[in-house]
């Protein structure tokens, strides 16, 4: 089947607005993550957002009263949602990605797709408390040769296979 078929669907919004964030870098990355795991039909949201947002919900969901770099929330997990197709959603910290990408020495858009592909691996089963470093490390390379054999403009490092860590 070839790419014009498939009907991958990625919702980006940006609650925290800057000018240097390109949208449609980081929606084209998405949908490149989505055809890079064979998900066809799947669909994404993407939400980039401040540190006060991200702090909310990393307090609801996940019981830390402070702000990350990135969430992801499976649609996959529990009861059916009646979205076959939902992934789920990535929430991006804006200010954190700054600060990270100025500590790892590339560029916002850099860092945010770090952060894209890491979320990403989360929705894919990924799981820091129940997989291994080596697990993490094969799943990374995986999908970014599958990203290398699509031609896409960014391959990320990884961030558990790289020198990079999370806060």
């Amino acid at each position: 089947m070839g790419r014009e078929n498939w009907e991958m669907d990625v919702f980006i919004e940006a609650a925290y607005n800057r000018e240097d964030v390109d949208l449609e870098r980081h929606e084209r990355f998405a949908r490149l993550l989505l055809e890079a795991a064979s998900e066809r039909d799947g669909e994404l949201s993407v939400a980039l957002v401040d540190d006060a947002a991200i702090q909310e919900l990393n307090l609801r969901y996940r019981g830390v009263d402070a702000p990350t770099d990135v969430l992801s929330f499976s649609l996959r997990e529990g009861e059916p949602v009646g979205l076959s197709h939902a992934l789920g959603d990535i929430v991006v910290s804006v200010e954190t990605a700054e600060r990270q990408s100025g500590r790892f020495g590339h560029s916002l858009a850099e860092e945010i797709d770090e952060l894209l592909f890491h979320g990403f691996l989360h929705l894919l089963g990924c799981d820091h408390e129940n997989d291994s470093i080596r697990n993490w490390m094969e799943r990374e390379f995986s999908l970014r040769m599958d990203l290398q054999r699509l031609n896409a403009p960014h391959i990320p490092k990884g961030l558990i296979g790289g020198d990079h860590h999370i806060e």
